[in-house]
């Protein structure tokens, strides 16, 4: 015969009063107490009540002079000074570089990224050629990109002359351009 340790006996026992007690119910909620019996079966009614809390809450996030409508990206981590230092020095806002020293940077960072997939994942990646082969590879997709990106920003579009295109809407009403949100030449 099996005897229960003490222990196991206290479980039992706290567990079952536990049961047989109201349950404790966090404040702002209302609860019907739970009360175990085992003849009746009772769904359990839960209504949620909104309550104001004790402390006031403070928002981290403020908006730039109480105005939520200018735009800011400043938060507590971005302007921590680790952050910041962080920020200034990747080559998309350091001062006075180059923008062809710039793209070469950072395509030379983005470079190596490249190389792996075309060392691991490409035709020749169980030969011994397979590194020299990836960055062959890789250095081709560079200047290929290089060659299209270049061609791509050397491409002028007439941005100051207006369109020739009628502006209309879908019912086929001319569309006047808003005098707001339209530059006008002074001069």
């Amino acid at each position: 015969m099996a005897t229960t340790s003490p222990m196991a006996s206290r479980l039992k026992s706290s567990f079952t009063l536990s049961l047989t007690r109201k349950l404790v119910v966090p404040k702002g909620i209302s609860v019907a107490p739970f009360i175990f019996s085992p003849g009746k079966t009772r769904t359990p009614c839960f209504t949620v009540k909104a309550v104001q809390s004790d402390k006031p809450t403070f928002q981290v996030i403020q908006p730039i002079n109480g105005d939520p409508f200018i735009g800011s990206l400043e938060t507590p981590i971005t302007s921590s000074p680790l952050i910041a230092w962080y920020l200034s020095n990747l080559p998309a806002y350091r001062t006075a570089v180059n923008p062809l020293l710039r793209g070469i940077e950072v395509g030379l960072a983005h470079g190596f990224l490249l190389v792996g997939p075309f060392v691991k994942a490409g035709p020749l990646r169980n030969t011994a050629v397979a590194g020299q082969a990836g960055s062959l590879a890789a250095a081709g997709l560079v200047i290929i990109l290089s060659i299209y990106l270049t061609m791509y920003g050397v491409a002028s579009f007439n941005e100051g002359e207006p369109s020739t295109a009628p502006s209309l809407t879908l019912t086929g009403r001319k569309k006047e351009p808003d005098q707001l949100q339209t530059a006008v030449r002074m001069g």
